[in-house]
């Protein structure tokens, strides 16, 4: 039962790199590598502490970047985001390719907070991202529109008043510190009346 808990943080966490800038190596194993910010070190590091993930994952802080070893979970969803060594996410319009937990773990991990949207850094092929735009959108409830090379999530407040109280606590306190003190303020003032 344990084990299955873990194959299903490990998919979670996977897909979340993979919605951004996570990579394959196409070489001899399936490790899954992206970049990432040494600030959301802390956060990386209760996630894999909490999903007791430590045996599936180095992070080289010197460089900036996660890796998944190899994992029978990884071969699995190779072959879905990967068509001829080219990120296409999927070929079938279906939410359920995706989960909560693993969009919000990537908007923790890679977003960035612009001044109407949170922008997501993905390297999925151009033509494609509507298709993964359109997933995450039906998980978020708000809009999100696909770019050359991002996503931009919309309604920040709406969305994470949404999904805070779906997620464990380490991802709805740091999906929070995407607000504003504005945003948080008027979200406070509208909870007391």
């Amino acid at each position: 039962m344990e084990e299955k808990k873990t194959t299903k943080n490990l998919y979670d966490l996977a897909i979340a790199l993979l919605i951004g800038e996570g990579e394959f190596d196409f070489g001899s194993n399936s490790n899954l590598s992206v970049p990432f910010d040494r600030k959301k070190s802390m956060y990386l590091l209760e996630v894999i502490k909490n999903e007791r993930l430590s045996d599936f994952i180095d992070i080289n802080s010197k460089r900036g970047q996660i890796t998944l070893h190899t994992h029978m979970v990884l071969e699995a969803i190779k072959y879905q985001w990967y068509k001829d060594d080219k990120k296409v996410f999927s070929f079938i319009l279906d939410p359920n390719l995706l989960t909560l937990k693993s969009i919000i773990m990537c908007i923790n991990l890679f977003g960035e907070r612009k001044l109407e949207t949170i922008s997501i850094p993905t390297n999925v092929e151009k033509e494609h991202n509507k298709t993964l735009a359109y997933c995450i959108e039906k998980h978020l409830n708000v809009p999100v529109i696909p770019g050359a090379n991002q996503i931009k999530i919309t309604n920040i407040p709406t969305f994470i008043i949404e999904c805070i109280n779906d997620l464990p606590a380490i991802h709805s306190a740091e999906l929070i510190n995407f607000l504003t003190e504005k945003e948080k303020k008027k979200i406070m003032e509208g909870v007391k009346a």
